[in-house]
């Protein structure tokens, strides 16, 4: 098989198509241009895209095209079983990228009917996709081979009859898988487990004898509480039966107490009738009359005492005369004021015959008669304030007599008519019929809240139910209701315990069932057990026995793919190692020639480990590849650790194999172009 065209949306690619020749293929491209982007392509294109990978570095993120359009990508390709074709993977779905899978033949429609998406690759190659990525799919990050399940059928196919069985490592993994599964394995190990199961079945059996015996002690314990409890209840009824006893009698102790008091009542309000006693509302009306003629008698003493008063103070206001009109020193002024004014007069009249000092005796007219009008003024105020006090006094006087006056005559009205309601002739009787028959009132009011008292009281008295109560009297038992409600929730509460106690064991014993069916199932575990132990044993036999056989295997197949490396590894590194010997874990020990002891690969240096390996991937296609499927040789950078001298001899090797199978050697520099330039069936082109 052959490719020979691609057409790529596939991360840094965008839209870009290749085409390649028969031969050697070499392709230029700097870093980052997407040499390393198209070998993920082409892989990708035969055996599609892991969409279950997850994270930044998952393929279906990390070659998402830089455009943001959708993955998609067509592969054209020769095939000796199916001629030209063209395989095509789009995106349709976002969450399904590249998930779109069309194989046609090259140039029509017509589908190929072989080929689907997830098989295509093994179909057309012969192998699957951990094979290819381990032989011919070379990168300069991957060129060591980690150990693969499939591409070790392989080897040993080749080596051994041809036929692809079992593998060593997957015999030998599942033989111990089976063996680990009967013992190594604590936790679900058969043969753990079975020990496990036959400890729990004996311990269900000793608990099965516990709970047994925990069920029968806590039913006698339950028994026998119960009957205290049943003590101690009929306690108690016997304790309600005398409450209900004592209420019956104190009930009719009430009743007989209301009856007789009721009658007390009609008997007095009888002798109140036949007594021909006014109603109590007109007795009080009358009390009320008689208590507003004493306040009446009590204003008029007041009244009296107050008229009295007031005629003493006229007598005293009279004993004590009446002011003088003038006092002698007004009289004197009023003198001397006539005396200057006669002086004055002569003055005037007789000017030159009386002395000069007399002529101004008027300046002193106005010095005396002032304090005579002061004086004259004083005694009109005297005599007006005596007239207002007279008269006032008599005023209080006439008030206090006619005062005196009513209050007589309403105290005599208000006894006229206490005397016309009452049956006496005089206030005193009136006074003591009154008072006497109020008493008798008070008496009735007392026996009517008496009797009320004592009907409420009766009524209140709860009715005893007496249905089931004896009609003899019961003797009250020597403890307090109050200890034997106490000890009764005490023994109801161990009851309770002993019966749950008795309860959990019924349960436990319903859960870890029937005896005989425990030691039937702990007689078939012990049958397992054994088996399972015999079993481990024949496992363990094979074992060891596969192990021989693979240490004949291994000598038989590992010199065989030696041999093929070493060829391979002698031409990379011209000749200076000339053996070359792997183990099955791949593991390489490189022998320089002439030389004794061997260099294990990670004594080598950077480029000569890099040219064992390339030999040893060579090796391999060899071996596992179909020669008649004639797989194309993919190498992304896997000479760049080369020096000139072995890179040139790796160019010479590649291009001998490109005889056989197209290769595909991706470059980021220009050495191994201008080493093969005009070679026939080399085709150089850029990216």
């Amino acid at each position: 098989m052959r490719i020979t065209r691609i057409n790529a949306s596939f991360g840094v690619l965008q839209q870009r198509t290749l085409a390649f020749a028969p031969g050697l293929n070499i392709l230029e491209a700097p870093n980052e241009s997407g040499k390393s982007t198209l070998a993920i392509f082409l892989r990708t294109m035969l055996y599609g895209l892991n969409t279950r990978d997850r994270g930044l570095l998952a393929d279906k993120n990390r070659f998402q095209p830089w455009t943001g359009a959708p993955m998609r990508g067509t592969l054209t390709l020769e095939s000796e079983a199916y001629g030209a074709i063209t395989l095509q993977r789009d995106t349709l779905r976002a969450n399904s990228p590249m998930g779109q899978f069309s194989a046609v033949y090259a140039g029509t429609d017509e589908p190929v009917p072989a080929l689907h998406a997830d098989d295509c690759g093994e179909t057309l190659l012969g192998v699957p996709r951990e094979v290819f990525e381990r032989s011919a799919f070379i990168r300069q990050s991957g060129l060591a081979i980690a150990p693969d399940s499939e591409l070790e059928r392989r080897i040993a196919a080749l080596i051994t009859t041809g036929e692809e069985g079992v593998p060593w490592s997957e015999a030998m993994a599942a033989l111990k898988k089976q063996r680990n599964a009967r013992r190594l394995n604590a936790r679900s190990g058969t043969i753990p487990t079975l020990a496990r199961e036959i400890d729990a079945y004996s311990d269900t059996l000793a608990a099965l004898r516990d709970q047994r015996d925990a069920r029968e002690d806590a039913l006698r314990e339950a028994d026998a509480l119960q009957e205290e409890e049943a003590r101690l209840r009929a306690a108690l009824r016997t304790h309600e039966i005398a409450d209900v006893q004592q209420q019956y009698v104190a009930r009719e102790y009430a009743k007989r107490d209301a009856e007789s008091a009721q009658r007390q009542e009609r008997q007095f309000r009888s002798m109140l009738a036949d007594l021909h006693v006014p109603p109590q509302e007109t007795l009080l009306e009358e009390q009320r009359r008689l208590e507003a003629a004493d306040a009446l008698t009590q204003q008029q003493t007041e009244a009296d005492l107050a008229r009295d008063a007031a005629d003493a103070a006229l007598h005293a206001l009279r004993s004590g005369g009446r002011p003088p009109p003038l006092r002698t020193r007004g009289l004197l002024c009023l003198l001397a004021a006539l005396l200057c004014a006669a002086l004055t007069a002569a003055a005037l009249l007789l000017p030159t015959r009386l002395p000069p000092v007399m002529r101004w005796a008027g300046a002193g007219i106005p010095v005396f008669l002032a304090p005579f009008l002061w004086e004259l003024r004083r005694c009109k105020q005297l005599r007006r304030a005596y007239a207002h006090d007279e008269a006032r006094q008599c005023d209080t006087l006439r008030d206090a007599e006619a005062l005196c006056t009513a209050l007589r005559a309403q105290r005599e009205r208000i006894l006229a008519q206490i005397l016309d309601a009452v049956p006496v002739g005089d206030e005193a009787s009136a006074r003591s019929y009154l008072s006497e028959n109020l008493a008798r009132y008070d008496t009735l009011s007392e026996l009517t809240r008496d009797a009320h008292a004592k009907r409420l009281h009766y009524e209140s008295c709860p009715v005893p139910d007496l249905h089931g109560i004896p009609a003899y009297p019961v003797t009250r038992p020597p403890e307090p209701p109050e200890a034997l409600r106490a000890a009764l929730a005490h023994v109801s509460a161990q009851r309770a315990a002993a019966q749950s106690r008795a309860d959990v064991a019924a349960g436990q014993l319903a859960v870890l069932g029937d005896p005989a069916v425990v030691e039937a199932e702990l007689g078939q575990k012990r049958e397992q057990l054994a088996a399972a132990q015999a079993e481990y044993d024949a496992l363990t036999t094979a074992m060891e026995a596969l192990e021989q056989a693979n240490a004949a295997l291994q000598s038989r197949f590992s010199p065989e793919l030696g041999k093929r490396a070493a060829a391979y590894f002698s031409a990379l590194t011209g000749g200076k190692y000339d053996a070359l010997a792997l183990d099955r874990s791949f593991r390489a020990l490189a022998t320089e020639h002439g030389a004794v002891v061997g260099h294990d690969a990670g004594l080598l240096s950077q480029g000569t480990g890099d040219q064992l390996y390339l030999a040893v991937r060579l090796a391999i296609c060899d071996m596992v590849l179909p020669a008649e499927r004639h797989v194309p040789l993919v190498l992304d950078d896997a000479l760049v650790n080369f020096d000139d001298a072995r890179c040139a001899a790796a160019l010479e090797l590649l291009q001998h194999i490109a005889q056989t199978r197209q290769v595909l050697l991706l470059s980021c520099q220009h050495r191994e172009a201008a080493y093969l330039a005009d070679r026939p069936n080399v085709n150089i082109a850029t990216l």
